[in-house]
Formats: C-alpha cells, sequence, structure tokens
C-alpha cells in the first residue's frame, strides 16, 4: 500500500497580540531598503522588466529608439520601480500567509536609464479585518519612497496587504475554480486578441483629441503558464521577504526564520512564494492551484495604459486592487477606459482612466484607475 502524502506544514501558526504590538510599534518609521533586486535603472534591466510582463514598447527596450523620441535617450516604464522595491521595515507576522491586496502608486518624475535608485520605506498602518476565509487577519500597508541618486523623489507606493492564518484559510472553499482544456478553436481568439494590440509610440496623444468614454485598445494575457511566472520573476527578482532562495541561501534564510517557510509535499521546507508555482502548497493556504503575482497583473495595469498615451505622456497615479487571484491557464482581458479630463492646479493637463481585468469566466479580478497628463497642441 502506498504511504498517504504527508499534509503540508508550516500552516500552523496563529496572529497574536504580542504580534501585533511589535507591528504597530514599527507604523512610521522609515529605514532604507534591504535587498534590491535592482538598484540602476540599465537599459538590460528595463528589458528583463518589460520582457517580464510582455510589454513590447520600444521605448523601454531600444537605446536607439530612445534616443528619437522626445526624451532624447531611453526610459524605463514607471512599473519599473517594482524591481528596486526592497525589503523597509517589519515585514509581516512570523509563519502568517500574505495575500497581495494591491497597490496605489503616486509618481513624480520619469525614470530614466542610468538613474540610480535609492529605496526606504516601512509600514505605514495595520487594521485588523473580518473575513470569512481565514481565522483573524489583518490588513497591513507598507510605503516606499523612490529617490534617484541627487535625492528627488520618483515615486512613492503604498503596499496593501492581508495577513491571513495559513492552516485556517486552507479549510475554506472560498475559491472554487475548474478549468478544461482550451480547443484550438479558443486558442485562436486569444492569438487574435494578443494580434491586435497596439502600441501608441511616438504619435502623440493630445489632451485636446480625447473624449471621456474613450477605450484603450485592451490587452490579452494568457492563458497564464508557468514561463509566464518565470519570466515575470526574472524581471522582478527575488527580493520581499518570501525569497526564492537557492541551497545554502535558502538554508541559512530558514535558519535565520524558522517560521518562514511550508513544507513541500516531501516535508522539505520551501518558501511560501512556492503557492505561485506548486498547486498543492497554493491548496494548502486555500487556493485551488498556484496563481499570478499581483505586480505581475499590475504592470499590466501599467502596460495598458502606456500602450495608450505614447510616449509625451507621463503617468502621474497607478492604483490597483486584487480581487481574485489569476490561476493557472486563466486568461485575462485588461482594459481601460477614460472617465474624466480636466487642467489642474498646476496647469497640467489631466485625464483619467479607470482600469480592470476580466477572465475568461467574466469575472473582474482586479480594479484600478490611472492619471495621466498628456500633451497638448497649442500653449496659451
Amino acid at each position: 500500500m502506498t504511504a498517504a502524502a504527508p499534509a503540508i506544514r508550516g500552516t500552523e501558526n496563529k496572529i497574536t497580540d504580542e504580534m501585533i504590538r511589535q507591528m504597530e510599534a514599527e507604523i512610521g518609521k522609515e529605514t532604507p531598503a534591504k535587498d534590491q533586486y535592482n538598484t540602476e535603472a540599465t537599459i538590460d534591466n528595463s528589458r528583463h522588466w518589460s520582457n517580464g510582463i510582455g510589454d513590447l514598447n520600444p521605448l523601454w527596450l531600444d537605446p536607439e529608439y530612445g534616443k528619437k523620441s522626445s526624451h532624447g535617450a531611453a526610459m524605463a516604464s514607471p512599473t519599473f520601480l517594482y524591481s528596486c522595491c526592497g525589503r523597509s521595515g517589519m515585514q509581516g507576522f512570523p509563519g502568517i500567509h500574505t495575500m497581495h491586496l494591491g497597490d496605489d502608486w503616486i509618481f513624480y518624475r520619469h525614470v530614466h536609464i542610468g538613474m540610480k535608485i535609492f529605496v526606504s520605506g516601512g509600514v505605514h498602518s495595520l487594521a485588523e479585518k473580518k473575513t470569512t476565509f481565514s481565522g483573524r487577519a489583518f490588513m497591513q500597508t507598507h510605503f516606499r519612497h523612490f529617490r534617484d541618486q541627487d535625492g528627488n523623489l520618483l515615486a512613492t507606493m503604498y503596499l496593501n496587504q492581508m495577513r491571513t492564518e495559513r492552516n485556517t484559510a486552507s479549510r475554506t472553499e472560498r475559491y472554487q475554480s475548474h478549468i478544461e482544456p482550451y480547443t484550438d478553436e479558443q486558442l485562436e481568439e486569444f492569438w487574435k486578441g494578443i494580434e491586435a494590440q497596439t502600441i501608441r509610440g511616438n504619435v502623440p496623444r493630445y489632451w485636446e483629441d480625447v473624449i471621456v468614454g474613450d477605450e484603450a485598445t485592451q490587452l490579452t494575457k494568457g492563458p497564464l503558464t508557468m514561463s509566464d511566472v518565470v519570466a515575470f520573476k526574472m524581471g522582478w527578482g527575488s527580493h520581499f521577504v518570501h525569497h526564492i532562495r537557492a541551497n545554502e541561501h535558502r538554508y541559512w534564510n530558514i535558519k535565520r526564520h524558522p517560521h518562514l517557510p511550508i513544507r513541500n509535499r516531501l516535508n522539505v521546507p520551501d518558501c511560501p512564494e512556492a503557492v505561485h508555482m506548486l498547486s498543492d502548497t497554493a491548496k494548502a493556504i486555500g487556493i485551488p492551484r498556484w496563481y499570478d503575482y499581483g505586480p505581475q497583473r499590475e504592470g499590466w495595469f501599467g502596460q495598458v495604459v502606456t500602450n495608450w498615451m505614447g510616449d509625451d505622456a507621463q503617468m502621474l497615479e497607478l492604483r490597483v486592487a486584487l480581487r481574485r487571484p489569476n490561476l493557472e491557464g486563466d486568461v485575462q482581458w485588461i482594459k481601460a477606459r477614460v472617465v474624466s479630463k480636466e487642467i489642474d492646479a498646476e496647469g497640467r493637463h489631466i485625464v483619467k482612466m479607470d482600469l480592470e481585468s476580466v477572465n475568461q469566466h467574466q469575472v473582474v479580478t482586479s480594479t484600478g484607475k490611472s492619471t495621466v497628463v498628456l500633451p497638448v497642441k497649442t500653449k496659451k
């Protein structure tokens, strides 16, 4: 008789009052980031990030194209800064799982190739939340400030996460999703969507020409495969608290943080990021199959906006709320629609957009908002 597979361990911890007190004591403290994956915007790093989200915009990829642009040089995508985040302050509760809820970005300057990137941050807030998905749960928000080598503020990000007790979450049935193999005809429809995508590029999109209700050409992403996740991880890096680390690096990290790992079906301790690669591990936290990274989808949201706005525009805000995971095999359609246009107090010509991603079941998996400054035809 074949022995039953061992239960996946590393899911037993509960949130305690002492954990909460320690986290609350960290609120507002700002410290330099550790373990930044990228500390400089190079053409290679920019390319790795863009390739990792499938963004073909030549402004991020081609130095010669960049030289001929209005910027006079290649640039990095605004969301490239995800690959520079690092860790600042206390990250979470030992042995308590993290569900990424989304992020709020405020951008102040373009990221030019050659810039050094310095990051600092810490805990912004902590609030207990009622949930049917797990036992005790807390919403934790971190902040990150990104500056260049001259101290200029490039962006601020607020990272929103839910801390949930792993074992309790694994016994719930909140996420249910069944998937069958796609037909060749279905796949052909997906491919048509990919081929229909457009990049505005060096053709200015003028503020005067935009009409409220205008829609960007939607992005088709998927069906989600392991190669998508691996390529994204290669561009984003391994720098958050759950680090994917190899061999000795993994061993000593687990030695220092014994409550960090989840043990796999062979009883080997592995990092919690295995939920993005192994369905057995994902099921241990209540998700039916392995699933995407939050910043991966948020990079897609940034892509649909930058594709639409063109080289001469600037993204000021990108706010994303992740509602449901993007599971293995899922397809996402990323949409953007203009909801308002105005001239702000600084005289900038602003367009605001609503964003959403919808999967093959017509379920909205994430929503967002973006604010963009567009060029004008004539300046008074």
